[in-house]
């Protein structure tokens, strides 16, 4: 089984010709404010959008906004097979159904077959009745998609878990957790000073560190792998230290451990990139539409579209925003008037009259978000 990470928790694998993709998220903002740090690359995320759909079987571990993009998924996924966990309630299956206009299948701890790739999803009591644990299990190759289930495992589950996975060798068992902070607790709780701030979070990754290696030993192995902690969200202007991912991955130095934190268009077997290493989708298609916007306008003042004053270029327009504005532009979810009329974000301008691109500009907003909504990221993977 090929084993292609993503990005987040989001992994691609490959079997005789069958594939399966683990919780897709990949453009939209989760949670209103996150946004995948870093992007996933744009080569990994064109193989995907060429796999035909008959192929294709979308694993959803669970209903959050980081493990399941709802505009990636209506517009470029839709016709794939889905699996979510037959939880209590069908809420998840009912969202899946909505994007998709088709039942998904509910996934149990009873094996479900898929071209002869072995599903099961389990629950861990102990955490949430919300939240599971897939296996995903070849002639060959065991994946073991934890996302979020960092919490050390109860009895019973290991040892579910330990006899599904019985079959394959030891060595080719993969075991993917989450390790990171996926909250913003304490960096948004002002009343605490830096002092308990830092202490709290070096505890908390401490904690995420002892449950997950000790999953790990349950389960026999003796390497994993760490994902389901790219995001990024904006900082109280207080917060002057690194990002939450940053500042885990200084932890990881300071403490080695049994895991491999995962790097997106990674092959886990290898360690090597898929393909020769490119951009990130979302500076890709900031660039595309960018383009598209300069080559509509047709004007000796090119304009620039940005996330940081740092980037303006003298001489141009500069329309300046979020990345989580900018994600929300991408995905149609905003117009670029969010911009100039609605004050999410900043206009730099030469020293000259910009009034009629900034018309023109206006009136592209409404054609940019017709045709993404007509035809996802096609649009701007697909534009000159």
């Amino acid at each position: 089984m090929d084993i292609e990470f993503v990005n987040h928790a989001s992994l691609l694998l490959e079997e005789k010709g069958s594939f399966f993709l683990t919780d897709p998220w990949y453009i939209s903002p989760a949670f209103g404010g996150w946004i995948q740090n870093p992007s996933p690359k744009t080569k990994v995320i064109e193989k995907l959008l060429a796999l035909p759909a008959s192929k294709l079987n979308v694993i959803i571990s669970h209903g959050h906004d980081d493990h399941l993009d709802e505009f990636f998924i209506q517009k470029h996924l839709a016709d794939a097979t889905f699996f979510v966990p037959k939880f209590k309630t069908n809420g998840l299956a009912k969202r899946i159904e909505r994007l998709t206009g088709r039942y998904p299948v509910e996934l149990t701890d009873e094996a479900y077959f898929v071209e002869g790739v072995e599903l099961r999803c389990f629950i861990n009591p102990e955490f949430t009745e919300y939240d599971s644990i897939v296996t995903i299990i070849s002639e060959t190759d065991a994946v073991i998609h934890a996302n979020d289930n960092w919490h050390e495992y109860p009895t019973a589950l290991t040892e579910a878990l330990n006899q599904c996975l019985s079959a394959v060798p030891v060595e080719n068992r993969y075991f993917f957790i989450q390790f990171g902070i996926a909250d913003s607790f304490p960096v948004n709780y002002p009343s605490f000073d830096n002092q308990s701030t830092n202490e709290m979070i070096e505890s908390r990754f401490k904690s995420y560190q002892d449950a997950t290696t000790a999953n790990l030993k349950h389960l026999g192995l003796d390497k994993g792998y760490y994902y389901a902690n790219q995001s990024l969200y904006q900082y109280p202007t207080s917060w002057d230290k690194a990002s939450l991912y940053e500042l885990a991955q200084d932890f990881l130095c300071r403490n080695p451990g049994p895991f491999i934190q995962c790097a997106s268009g990674i092959d886990i077997k290898t360690s090597q990139f898929h393909d020769t290493p490119s951009d990130e989708l979302f500076d890709f298609l900031l660039r595309r539409l960018e383009t598209f916007i300069n080559n509509k306008i047709d004007s000796p003042t090119l304009v620039k579209l940005m996330t940081s004053s740092n980037e303006y270029e003298t001489g141009t327009v500069g329309y300046e925003a979020s990345r989580q504005v900018w994600s929300r532009i991408l995905n149609a979810e905003l117009t670029l008037e969010a911009i100039i009329i609605g004050g999410m974000g900043l206009i730099h301008r030469p020293d000259q009259n910009i009034s009629n691109i900034h018309s023109k500009v206006s009136k592209l907003a409404y054609l940019i978000q017709s045709k993404i909504i007509s035809s996802g990221l096609n649009f701007l993977m697909e534009s000159k």
